[in-house]
Formats: C-alpha cells, sequence, structure tokens
C-alpha cells in the first residue's frame, strides 16, 4: 500500500524536521539571547529569516517538483538542513547565527509541508486530500513532542547540543527515509503547469486570480496568528505570571487538542471538503481570543482558550493544505502551492517577532487584540470563498484538459480516496 506506507514516513519525517528546525526556538531563545547577546525579539528573528528564505524560494519550487519529483526534492531539503542546524550550533554573534537561519529557510522550503503534500498529490491523486489529512493528523503532535524532547536535549546538552544531535538527525535520518523509503511516483509538475498555462487563455482568469487573492487573505491571516503564537505562546502564558513548567505543559496541550481537531477531519472522509472544515474552523478562533482576552489569565479562560484554540488552529491547518484542492485539480496543486507559497511565507515570516515585540512593549492585551482582528479577517475571506465554491462538492472550479470541464453532476463517491 504506497499511499499509507507514504503517509507514514511523511508523518514521521515532517514531526521531525518541524521540531528540529524551527519549533525549538520556543525553548532555547533564553539561552541563545544569553550566550549570543541578543535581546529576544532578536532571537525571534532569526525563524523570521528563515521564513523569508522560504518564501523567496518557493515559487522556483514548481520547476524542481516537475523535473526531479517531490520525493527527491524532499531528500535534498533534509540533507541541506545538517550543516544550517551546525552552523547555527556554533554560532558566538549575530551574523552567524542570522545565516544559519537562511539556510535552513532554503532546507525547508524543499522538506517542510508543501513537499510533503505535493508529494501525496503525485502518489494519491483524487485520494490526495484524505492522504493530506492523515499525515497532518499525526503532525498535530510536533509541538507536544518536540518541546519536551528539546526541553530534555537543553538540559543534558546545552542548546548548541542539541542542535548538532538535530542536525545529525535530519542527515542520518530523514534524509534516507525521503529517498529510499518513499515510493518513486509520476510527477504531477508538467501537467500542473500545462493546467495552469491553459487556464490563462479561459475568460475566467479573473475568478482564478480572487480565488487566488481569497485563499492567501484567509490563510495569511490566520497564520499570522497561530504562527506567531505557536513560538510565543509560552510567553504569553508567563506574561499572565503562570510558572514556567506550567507555561510549557499548557503550550504543549495544545498539540493534543489539535490532534483531535485533525482526527475528526480525518474521520470525516468525503462527508465535508477543506473549505467547510476552514469555516468551522475560522468561526472558532475569534471564541478562543475573546475568552482569553475576557478572562485575564485566569484558570477557566486558559483551559477554555487551549480548547478552542487548539480546535481550529488543528482544523484550519488542515484547511490550509487541502482548500486548493477544493477549486483546483490535483494535477494543478504543486504548481498552485509553489506560487502560493511566496506571500504565505512572508506573512508568517512577521508573525513571531512582531507579536514578540508588542507583547513585550505593550502587554498581552494588545498582542491578543490584533490576533483578535486577523481572525475576524480569517473568518471574513472564508465566508467569501464559501460563497465561490464550484456547483458540484468536489469538481475542482479550474480542471485540467484531460479531466474534462467542470462537472455539474454528482460528487463522486467515497471509493474515489484512500
Amino acid at each position: 500500500m504506497p499511499v499509507l506506507r507514504s503517509v507514514i514516513v511523511l508523518s514521521v519525517t515532517q514531526m521531525v524536521a518541524w521540531g528540529a528546525m524551527f519549533m525549538f526556538v520556543s525553548v532555547t531563545a533564553a539561552g541563545m539571547a544569553r550566550e549570543l547577546g541578543l535581546e529576544p525579539s532578536m532571537v525571534y528573528l532569526g525563524p523570521t529569516m528563515m521564513l523569508v528564505a522560504m518564501a523567496l524560494c518557493s515559487p522556483p519550487l514548481g520547476a524542481l517538483y516537475e523535473r526531479f519529483g517531490a520525493r527527491l526534492v524532499l531528500a535534498s531539503g533534509s540533507a541541506f538542513a545538517a550543516p544550517g542546524l551546525w552552523l547555527l550550533a556554533s554560532a558566538h554573534g549575530p551574523f552567524t547565527y542570522f545565516v544559519a537561519w537562511a539556510l535552513l529557510g532554503i532546507a525547508g522550503a524543499a522538506t517542510l509541508t508543501t513537499s510533503a503534500h505535493v508529494y501525496l498529490t503525485e502518489i494519491a491523486g483524487e485520494g490526495a486530500r484524505r492522504a493530506i489529512g492523515a499525515q497532518m493528523f499525526v503532525m498535530a503532535l510536533a509541538p507536544s513532542v518536540s518541546w519536551p524532547v528539546t526541553v530534555f536535549f537543553e538540559a543534558a546538552l546545552g542548546w548548541r547540543g542539541a542542535l548538532i544531535v538535530y542536525g545529525t538527525v535530519m542527515l542520518l535520518v530523514c534524509a534516507p527515509l525521503h529517498c529510499f523509503g518513499l515510493p518513486q511516483t509520476k510527477r504531477a509538475g508538467r501537467a500542473s503547469r500545462a493546467a495552469l498555462d491553459d487556464k490563462r487563455e479561459r475568460p475566467d482568469t479573473r475568478r482564478y486570480w480572487a480565488l487566488v487573492a481569497l485563499i492567501v487573505a484567509a490563510v495569511a491571516l490566520n497564520g499570522f496568528v497561530t504562527w506567531g503564537f505557536q513560538l510565543v505562546v509560552i510567553d504569553i502564558f508567563r506574561s499572565y505570571r503562570v510558572p514556567d513548567y506550567l507555561a510549557v505543559g499548557f503550550g504543549s496541550a495544545i498539540g493534543f487538542v489539535q490532534l483531535s481537531a485533525r482526527l475528526f477531519d480525518f474521520l470525516g472522509g468525503n462527508r465535508w471538503d477543506g473549505l467547510t472544515t476552514g469555516c468551522v474552523a475560522a468561526a472558532i478562533m475569534p471564541l478562543a481570543l475573546i475568552a482569553l482576552i475576557l478572562g485575564a489569565g485566569s484558570e477557566w479562560a486558559i483551559v477554555l482558550f487551549l480548547v478552542l484554540y487548539g480546535l481550529s488552529s488543528g482544523a484550519m491547518s488542515v484547511s490550509r493544505a487541502t482548500m486548493p484542492l477544493v477549486f483546483f485539480s490535483p494535477a494543478q496543486y504543486a504548481l498552485v502551492m509553489a506560487r502560493l507559497g511566496l506571500p504565505l511565507n512572508l506573512a508568517f515570516a512577521a508573525a513571531p517577532p512582531f507579536f514578540s515585540f508588542v507583547l513585550a512593549a505593550a502587554g498581552n492585551g494588545w498582542a491578543l487584540s490584533i490576533a483578535l482582528l486577523c481572525s475576524v479577517g480569517t473568518l471574513t475571506s472564508m465566508i467569501l470563498l464559501n460563497r465561490m465554491r464550484p456547483a458540484a462538492a468536489y469538481a475542482p472550479a479550474f480542471s485540467t484538459p484531460s479531466e474534462g470541464s467542470i462537472s455539474r453532476g454528482p460528487a463522486p463517491s467515497d471509493a474515489s480516496t484512500s
């Protein structure tokens, strides 16, 4: 069962890669700031540098998917992450620190999330949404696993030793798993490029770009909150005078709530699509933020925030990956996601230092209020996207010439998914 095998391999490698290349800084930021002589907000500029590099490297990925396939792109990115992590471990000043993060961004563009989802569309075809949902279901555990593991390694080896270990794991575990553990696939890149080139000649180009703009707005505004909070949520809890061990525990608990949200979406199968999931998630996020604002850090408010925020962010992360399949065919997915990578990663890049600065300069009230405004913007964009939904529930608005014109008949049965 190549699809199941691929989902298992990518679930492991993506969890390891995100923890080793990005999430560790939530734990190590204080120690890094002390040793490097940087302010905490400057430390969080490192992940920003990584995301900017990922954004700039995203558009050319479409050609790489077409020429080499997503499997080799994933393997190359994993191998290239090792020198980036080792350079970061050897940093003694800001220059080396930021150069190392830039290298991690180049590696991350090739090995984090997008390439994994492109690979799953290559191997699963019309069953891509189910395969992506299964992989992301496991990925919800990444913060819950990576933060405690990083706490252990930092205590035992220091943050530098932890990064050396992570670099070794990326080179000796993730890269071989991508190269030899994933089955070879038919490359979707050439089909996606031909399909999108064909669509530029059609009269609905305006609708195409309206869809892209709304998807970017919805995902970028939501990601601005979730990516920003992913690195500063522990500091937000600390700002309410929550003890450190509880702050880390609360932050890790979010992952288990995200897991339940992704499990529910996965078990739903074809009963709903990524757009429906996104609309529900977008409606929940403002409620989570309002609860924490009104509760002022009380126990009930933090618990309610954890539950609602975890459900919303977990479901929206699945929607972010699968919503384009409502409007575009699997053959187009690779090039569409490569094109979306630039604006989305730039938005994600700005979030951690922005929220870190606002939290330090203006307090948690302002940080949460800004997040609430972004969440309302996400909800508005999702409502507009839902109004542009194709007539048939599972008929892409833009299909390749070989797949025929837009289907107006009944939706296909669940047998089409794997």
